[in-house]
């Protein structure tokens, strides 16, 4: 097997950006705010008395973290394409972020209907993360 260790910052930034402006979306009213709201019992005046920036700076920080994480794992694999990368991100959400996450709210006993929103959410940007890094190499 090559192994091919170069990773395309420029796909990264691209991929991380989208992941980031994905979340924004994903959780506003457009689609999922009021029943992510609901699941975790945040009212509207309280979501907004506890706001913070350095919360869209921790989101941003993490979404670059997750880019760089899925190049990585692309970079080990010679002639990964956006289909690849597709399979690679739908791998990585499946094996890695859904037990994980569906473990832990079991455990503090969350709602699935969060486990369910937060779950997706990642894998959907996880597989499209994996369709720009490995479409952009």
């Amino acid at each position: 097997m090559t192994v091919v260790t170069a990773v395309n910052y420029w796909a990264v930034l691209v991929a991380g950006i989208v992941y980031f402006l994905l979340g924004g979306l994903w959780y506003s009213k457009i689609l999922f705010a009021n029943a992510w709201m609901k699941a975790i019992d945040m009212t509207e005046e309280k979501a907004k008395s506890e706001y913070s920036p350095w919360k869209m700076v921790w989101a941003f920080i993490g979404s670059m973290l997750s880019a760089y994480g899925v190049a990585r794992v692309l970079s080990f694999i010679s002639g990964v394409t956006a289909l690849g990368g597709l399979i690679i991100g739908l791998l990585i959400g499946l094996h890695f972020v859904f037990p994980m996450m569906s473990v832990n709210n079991a455990m503090e006993g969350r709602k699935a209907v969060l486990t369910a929103i937060n779950v997706a959410y990642n894998m959907l940007g996880l597989i499209i993360m994996g369709i720009i890094i490995g479409a952009w190499r």
